[in-house]
């Protein structure tokens, strides 16, 4: 091209200043044949047209969609509306997973920090009402509450379970019965539970809305019972009726330095009524 064309062209780095990229870049693609300069002088200074803006965006979007080298390449060598087409669906739907994934991710360290916000507001014994909404949640198959090699088996199989519907899933609880516990029998578990999703059309059972004690136990399994101990007192004590099950959930796994530190929290619904029974 004529030098005096050269005013209609941009330098390297004036070219590479308006694309938003390392002028090291445009020199990369050039040697390997993926884009090339509109011209290059005698003295070997690349020069770049303004039009050339438009296939190097399309690269740039190649990219950072996860194409390949070659990938691009193959399309900037025979360039047609139906590749086009097929590229930009194949990485809509990749786009789209990857935001549900995203969201996944979102929701349970959401999850995390909510369990964790609890924890630090948690002492050993601790008792309040609180109202909760409705929830579904997953069961297990049931457990002896042994923790022995049948119950670790039953762990296994909830945990894939979970993972099949979810993905991503918090860490799963147990649940004791009301008649267990106001019998003595402290190590009689039910099952695993892990709460369902609004999204998720899968579950086993409905924790109605309604209202709840919430108990904190700190420290190992051991110390359970005297939580437990607490919350039948305090039900007496305020003429409650503890209904269904006690739902126990590790709130601190993720940041637990010591066994002695580790936080249960329990949630048992209650009526309003003497407690001349237990259901």
């Amino acid at each position: 091209i004529r030098m005096k064309n050269k005013k209609y062209f941009l330098t390297s780095g004036e070219f590479a200043k308006m694309n938003g990229i390392n002028k090291r870049t445009l020199h990369y693609y050039n040697d390997i044949g993926l884009f090339r300069p509109e011209m290059i002088d005698e003295n070997g200074y690349h020069y770049y047209s303004r039009f050339q803006a438009v296939q190097l965006e399309m690269i740039l979007i190649f990219r950072r969609l996860g194409l390949s080298i070659e990938e691009i390449r193959t399309y900037t060598d025979h360039p047609s509306d139906a590749s086009f087409t097929q590229i930009i669906r194949e990485k809509q739907e990749l786009i789209d997973r990857s935001v549900c994934q995203l969201l996944e991710v979102k929701a349970f360290l959401q999850q995390k920090q909510e369990k964790l916000a609890l924890g630090l507001s948690a002492s050993h014994g601790k008792i309040k009402r609180i109202h909760l909404p409705k929830r579904h949640i997953l069961l297990s198959a049931p457990i002896t509450g042994a923790y022995d090699e049948q119950d670790f088996s039953v762990a296994a199989d909830f945990s894939l379970r979970l993972k099949t519907i979810f993905g991503l899933y918090d860490n799963f609880g147990s649940r004791i019965s009301i008649q267990n516990i106001s019998s003595g029998n402290f190590n009689d578990y039910d099952c695993f539970f892990s709460y369902g999703r609004n999204d998720a059309g899968q579950y086993d059972a409905v924790l109605p809305a309604g209202e709840y004690l919430r108990a904190f136990s700190v420290g190992s399994w051991d110390r359970l019972k005297d939580v437990y101990d607490r919350l039948l007192s305090f039900a007496q004590e305020h003429e409650l009726t503890l209904t269904g099950f006690a739902y126990e959930e590790g709130l601190n796994e993720m940041a637990l330095r010591e066994l002695d530190d580790y936080i249960t929290m329990i949630t048992v619904a209650y009526t309003a009524q003497p407690a001349s029974t237990i259901p």
